[in-house]
């Protein structure tokens, strides 16, 4: 711990300028287990379904930022990502590319729903903070089994020469019927982990989350539903400016 930076009071806002080049690197397992009562599970296991789903990705994002106005940033970003179906032993590869009007709490104008993956650290303390410091937000968010929010709560608990630790947990519901399955909402969302925010290059440079999503309700004695369990790991630095 840094005792000078400790008893100051910082500030966590995105430092970005024009021209700043961002690159991430992310990781994330994502496990989706079917809940059945146990005679339709093995009735399933013999027709061949699969039944524990695994997927993992690993992705590079190269970003730029195009302007800066005031308290928000326009970023360009070209991500690649590469799956590996675990269960079918099958690996597929996609590129998108996107550009975001990003403020300088880190949040995306226009209140869009997130990827739960994405959401943790939505939304940055608009005070100074020091050790000890906590803060709470709410995001609409997305996951594998339907759309929801999350409260999330925010706690500083190390302040380095270079890096803020921030405690990050979160819990929701979700609400969404986007893939047909009424009878099992609500669901649940459980996240906790950390974020590293690097005070030198002003944005957040690492995050481990384990998040906890479920559709389960029960079936007479048994349970029926679905359980995600994913892993989500990511780090960012700049990687110098560059020449619009």
């Amino acid at each position: 711990m840094n005792l000078t930076h400790a008893l100051a009071a910082l500030t966590l806002a995105l430092r970005l300028h024009a021209g700043d080049h961002i690159v991430e690197h992310g990781d994330t397992v994502d496990r989706v287990q079917w809940i059945l009562p146990r005679a339709r599970l093995e009735a399933a296991r013999r027709g061949g379904a699969v039944i524990d789903e695994e997927f993992r990705t690993t992705s590079r994002a190269d970003e730029k930022v195009l302007a800066v106005f005031g308290d928000h940033a326009l970023i360009h970003g070209v991500v690649d990502l590469v799956t590996l179906d675990v269960p079918r032993g099958k690996t597929a590869r996609s590129a998108s590319a996107q550009t975001v009007d990003l403020s300088t709490f880190n949040a995306v104008f226009g209140d869009p729903r997130y990827d739960i993956a994405d959401a943790p650290m939505i939304g940055l303390p608009t005070s100074p903070i020091r050790l000890g410091t906590r803060w709470t937000t709410r995001v609409r968010v997305v996951t594998a089994l339907g759309s929801g929010s999350v409260g999330f709560t925010h706690r500083i608990v190390d302040i380095g020469t270079d890096l803020v630790r921030i405690e990050v947990t979160g819990t929701g519901t979700i609400t969404g019927k986007e893939y047909n399955l009424p009878k099992l909402l609500p669901g649940t969302i459980a996240v906790r982990g950390s974020a590293w925010y690097s005070l030198t290059q002003g944005i957040i440079v690492r995050e481990s989350y384990r998040i906890d999503n479920a559709l389960v309700k029960p079936a007479g004695a048994e349970q029926i539903g679905f359980k995600e369990v994913l892993f989500v790991d990511s780090d960012a630095h700049k990687a110098g400016r560059s020449t619009l």
